[in-house]
């Protein structure tokens, strides 16, 4: 049984690679705290970090065939956790729960508006309304496309389809959209967000 507590990050990988637990939870035990503390930085909430953390100590064990060619341990956990954070804050974006916030937000925030910001306010929440009332797939990928300015290829290897069915579901969200929103909201919204 090798000992891999004065290794360096080479050799660790190079054990991890070849299925060794012991120089695992040494990198585990030696990066685990920074990895944490740059979750936290980023996502400023303990169990987001939390959670992040152990997906990328997760995901090194899975891929660990591929670690030889990591020439930069630290930098290659720390870009892990960063790619996991903005796809988990992506998602929260997505969900019924942010749209609530936002609606929060406007209603305390039109106590202190004038008529162009209430406008411009309700303009929103139409849009998102018209939004809600698209089935749940092609929500998904209108708001990855659209909201996230994320491109085909990434919505279909997110959602688990193909490319063809995403602009399927962007173009039937389009129609449905132009569809239930007046003539001036969509043409607004379509050049902001195109």
């Amino acid at each position: 049984m090798e000992c891999f507590i004065n290794s360096s990050d080479q050799e660790l990988l190079a054990g991890i690679a070849a299925g060794n637990e012991d120089a695992y939870r040494r990198v585990f035990e030696r990066y685990w705290e920074r990895v944490y503390a740059a979750a936290l930085v980023l996502s400023k909430s303990p169990e987001i970090a939390e959670d992040i953390t152990q997906d990328v100590f997760a995901m090194l064990w899975e891929k660990r065939t591929t670690l030889p060619s990591v020439t930069n341990l630290q930098g290659y956990l720390f870009i892990a956790a960063r790619n996991l954070i903005f796809s988990r804050l992506r998602k929260l974006h997505s969900q019924a729960s942010y749209l609530e916030y936002q609606a929060q937000y406007f209603r305390e925030s039109a106590r202190m508006e004038g008529p162009e910001e209430i406008y411009s306010r309700d303009l929103l929440q139409q849009l998102q309304q018209a939004i809600l009332k698209l089935p749940p797939q092609q929500q998904k990928a209108f708001r990855l496309s659209r909201l996230e300015g994320l491109d085909h290829a990434e919505i279909a290897a997110l959602m688990g389809i193909s490319r063809v069915t995403v602009k399927s579901y962007i173009v039937q969200a389009l129609a449905a959209l132009r569809k239930w929103l007046p003539g001036y909201l969509v043409t607004f919204f379509f050049l902001v967000c195109s």
